[in-house]
């Protein structure tokens, strides 16, 4: 029998659930079926996270790449709090790195061995054209990783490098509630999806990039001693005069709503545009409602003043038209073209 330490237990449809493990005897991630080789219900299914089983299986090679962890349970025994080792979670770093399984650490774009794929909404999945062999992996996150139920209820959480205006997507499938956001530096477990694509579409089959658990989620001090068992460089940002830890709390809530506010203003701008292809088709000028007016203005050319240019040439003619005016006290909010966590 070998030892297996349950990391995940993700949701399914049917009331089932999908449990991972690592075999720490064997050094190999697992996927815990029953004997027929089936996902078991959540009601019938024994394990929880962090728990430790004895367990016996056999390999299920039914699924092609690269869902390679699937096992079939044929005998299962659960360790009690006496006889389990100490599994704190320094040593579960440690556990994670001697037992062979990937962590990847950085860009998310690095996870599966680079393999990711983007959809135009910026999802990412796996191509049957470029297949790892394994479905599941950890991964230190080099940025926070913020929380948001999407228009269908589910919660999903955005990662953004500023390589993308709105960042990208990563569905969350786990079973417990998942933190409100993941900060930068936590351990968290990813896997692929079934092989799958929607009804009446040409697209390929597509395993589908979801996080189904944050195993080490980000308090400083915890995540920094973890880090360094895994021999994960951990820098910490400081300003060289001052902390600017007071501003965390503020950064947070710009990253939600600039977030939101982008979003928002792309919807506005794509309903303007079809707003004025409906115009332009049916001949109109103007149109007037109980809440809003539309004037249509056709393309062409204008004239425009080039103040800059003018200041620049005319400078003593300039100054003669400027007079003085009192402003208000008020700060300018940028996104920074290189932003660190």
């Amino acid at each position: 029998m070998a030892q297996v330490i349950i990391v995940s237990r993700t949701r399914m449809a049917g009331d089932c659930v999908c449990v991972g493990g690592v075999d720490v005897d064997n050094r190999r991630s697992v996927r815990l079926l029953n004997a027929r080789g089936h996902h078991e219900t959540a009601t019938d299914c024994p394990y929880q996270i962090w728990e430790i089983w004895d367990i016996d299986y056999c390999l299920n090679q039914r699924r092609p790449n690269p869902h390679t962890e699937d096992v079939n349970v044929l005998r299962r025994r659960k360790i009690d709090a006496v006889d389990a080792p100490n599994m704190s979670v320094n040593r579960f770093a440690g556990v994670l790195e001697s037992s062979n399984i990937p962590i990847f650490r950085g860009s998310l774009f690095t996870v599966f061995d680079g393999r990711l794929k983007l959809t135009d909404a910026d999802k990412m999945y796996i191509s049957k054209e470029d297949v790892p062999t394994y479905s599941t992996c950890f991964w230190v996150n080099d940025k926070r990783l913020l929380g948001y139920t999407n228009d269908r209820g589910r919660w999903q959480y955005r990662y953004n490098d500023m390589s993308n205006r709105y960042g990208y997507t990563i569905s969350y499938v786990g079973s417990a509630e998942p933190p409100t956001d993941i900060e930068a530096g936590s351990l968290i477990r990813l896997s692929l999806a079934h092989w799958w694509k929607p009804e009446d579409s040409n697209d390929e089959e597509r395993c589908y990039l979801q996080l189904s658990g944050c195993l080490i989620q980000g308090k400083t001090d915890e995540t920094t001693s973890v880090l360094r068992e895994m021999n994960v460089p951990f820098v910490r940002i400081e300003n060289q005069v001052q902390s600017n830890d007071w501003f965390d709390e503020y950064e947070h809530e710009l990253d939600k709503l600039l977030l939101e506010k982008d979003s928002i203003e792309e919807k506005i701008k794509e309903l303007r545009s079809r707003i004025q292809q409906q115009m332009e088709e049916r001949h109109l000028d103007k149109v007037v409602t109980g809440k809003y007016s539309v004037n249509y203005t056709p393309a062409k050319t204008i004239m425009q003043f080039n103040g800059k240019a003018f200041k620049q040439e005319n400078k003593e003619l300039y100054a003669s038209y400027c007079i003085p005016k009192q402003k208000e006290a008020a700060i300018v909010i940028r996104r920074t073209k290189n932003p660190k966590t």
